[in-house]
């Protein structure tokens, strides 16, 4: 790898850390309807579109291990989730779709429903909560709203990223 491929993970790495933060601090972010934004979500869609698989996966599951660790308890569901979901999109986008706004607004309204809408399977649904689909009305689904909703930012910031910082 030659320096500004480094160069290009290391600023993808601190865009991370910086999502985190935003994500973590208190009434930085307002809550929609009930719902924040998951930022890392989009984040690594927008990362993945521009990538190979292999950084799209890493990436992918460094982002999931940061949700899981700080937002949603046990580590592992959003790691395999959110790195199975780059490293589709990756592929697809590298080898059968055209890269664009359009095409990763649609990469995201079919990952991000998915991966939150399984997070809700697994962890209210299976565990037998009274009123779940309530809960689900009332938060996830402006949840969903609002973190589709910030994907062009982000899209936008690693469309630069990725054609800034590529090995020409």
């Amino acid at each position: 790898m030659n320096n500004i491929g480094i160069v290009k993970y290391v600023t993808y790495s601190i865009e991370i850390l910086l999502a985190l933060v935003i994500q973590g601090t208190p009434h930085l972010l307002p809550e929609i309807f009930g719902g924040k934004a998951i930022l890392l979500i989009p984040l690594a869609v927008s990362i993945a579109v521009w990538e190979k698989q292999i950084p799209a996966v890493i990436f992918g599951a460094v982002c999931g291990l940061l949700i899981d660790s700080c937002y949603s308890g046990p580590i592992g569901f959003y790691a395999i989730t959110l790195a199975a979901a780059c490293c589709m999109i990756s592929f697809l986008m590298e080898n059968y779709i055209r890269t664009n706004l359009l095409t990763v607004m649609l990469a995201a309204l079919i990952a991000i429903p998915s991966i939150i809408f399984l997070q809700f399977i697994f962890y209210y649904v299976l565990m037998e909560y009274d009123d779940t689909w309530g809960f689900f009305a009332r938060h996830y689904i402006s949840r969903m709203i609002y973190t589709i909703a910030v994907t062009p930012l982000f899209y936008g910031l690693n469309k630069f990223i990725s054609f800034r910082l590529s090995a020409k």
